[in-house]
């Protein structure tokens, strides 16, 4: 089995703000800790053998893995629901404009989802 090499990205290149990055305890390494610095570094920690994690450590894990859950859950969706586990086509341009395009329509279907729920509640307190 092969093991995945992570790099540390430079992101402040890309975006001139950088917001809080969170990320799993396999980018939890010293070069990704001085790039992101103390206020933007929200990566799981990582226990080590010998070295159990402590109970602040626990918790903040706990915290970080609920916002990380939201997301990595619509990513689920859209892979294996809406065909984005694959590139379908050659080039970054087409698969990036794919990819918006088909979380667009994700966006709306839970917009109107929230907005029928709402609208059923809103039906329940009129009587």
């Amino acid at each position: 089995m092969k093991h995945k090499k992570i790099y540390a990205i430079d992101l402040r290149t890309k975006i001139p703000y950088l917001p809080e990055v969170y990320a799993d305890s396999a980018y939890a390494n010293k070069k990704n800790d001085e790039k992101l610095g103390k206020q933007n570094n929200k990566v799981l920690h990582r226990a080590y053998r010998n070295t159990p994690l402590t109970d602040r450590q626990k918790q903040e894990n706990k915290q970080r893995s609920s916002i990380r859950y939201i997301v990595e859950r619509t990513f689920g969706l859209l892979k294996q629901h809406h065909g984005l586990a694959k590139a379908r086509y050659l080039g970054l341009e087409r698969n990036k404009t794919r990819a918006q395009l088909i979380a667009m329509s994700h966006n709306l279907k839970t917009g109107m989802n929230i907005f029928k729920q709402m609208r059923s509640l809103g039906d329940c307190y009129a009587q």
